[in-house]
């Protein structure tokens, strides 16, 4: 199931490249969740500046706005929830195709409306 979801997620951001190149001075690249009645609902963005609680979306393309994975309704543990997407995110960005379109670009994950955790600074090989 993981190798599923890692390959969809990797998917999901080559699409958003695609559609919509990041600009130039958006250095941050944020993955932020929330927690619906049933479900967690993942999206990203960017910033220029480094992300805080009331600034985390400068670039917010229509593609970005919401990861959809059926397995992943099915989680209902938040911390596994979390490691899970932790994992999708560090094993898409082994990616040469990724690592050239974030380059430079700084990673960061959380649930919306709280602090969100460094998790690395992309680099192309």
């Amino acid at each position: 199931m993981i190798d599923d979801i890692i390959k969809n997620f990797s998917f999901w951001l080559e699409s958003i490249v695609e559609d919509d190149p990041i600009p130039y001075e958006i250095e941050n690249i944020s993955f932020v969740y929330t927690k619906t009645n049933s479900c967690f609902v993942l999206c990203m963005g960017g910033t220029e500046f480094k992300p805080n609680q009331n600034n985390i979306f400068d670039f917010f393309p229509l593609e970005a706005q919401f990861f959809y994975f059926i397995q992943l309704n099915k989680i209902k543990d938040e911390n596994y929830y979390k490691n899970l997407i932790k994992t999708c995110i560090d094993e898409s960005f082994s990616s040469s195709y990724l690592k050239e379109q974030y380059n430079k670009k700084y990673i960061y994950f959380g649930e919306y409306g709280k602090k969100l955790e460094f998790l690395f600074q992309v680099e192309k090989n």
